[in-house]
């Protein structure tokens, strides 16, 4: 398979999950009475993809450019499969330890692990992780006034 082929594929494969995740996400009842309900960040997130994907997709057709081989790497095979298995302790680990601290860990996990020797920064990297979820939870908390679960340090 060509990269254009990749390409197409990966767009079409994306407009098919956002589309769903669009589907199931405008089935999501409100929980707590606000102007901005539960499903917001879903449907905001499934649109985002949806014209990501779509964007993609156009360019790629659009591209007159002899398509070239696609590059196989074992990294990337790595890359992927440790973004899945840190995703599924993300999920794990989200109720009993709570957001703040499960994606303070997370985050610095996952930017670690998608990081090369060249660009590792792991100062840098803490700071965003922390900094990043804080700023979630506060919006969470005063903007859109529905609580994220707190876990076992209560925050």
């Amino acid at each position: 398979m060509n990269s254009k082929q990749l390409d197409v594929l990966c767009s079409a494969i994306f407009l098919v999950f956002g589309g769903l995740m669009l589907k199931f996400s405008l089935s999501i009842r409100h929980i707590i009475p606000t102007d901005v309900g539960s499903g917001y960040v879903p449907i905001f997130l499934s649109i985002c993809i949806l014209v990501t994907a779509g964007a993609k997709l156009a360019l790629t057709l659009l591209d007159k450019k002899p398509p070239k081989a696609a590059a196989k790497s074992d990294s990337d095979l790595a890359g992927g499969l440790g973004t899945v298995g840190l995703m599924l302790l993300y999920v794990i680990a989200f109720e009993p330890v709570g957001f703040l601290l499960s994606s303070m860990v997370y985050l610095f996990a996952q930017i670690l692990l998608m990081s090369n020797r060249d660009n590792r920064r792991p100062v840098l990297f803490a700071a965003i992780s922390v900094a990043l979820p804080v700023g979630i939870a506060l919006l969470f908390a005063y903007v859109i006034k529905m609580p994220l679960p707190v876990g076992i340090l209560g925050f």
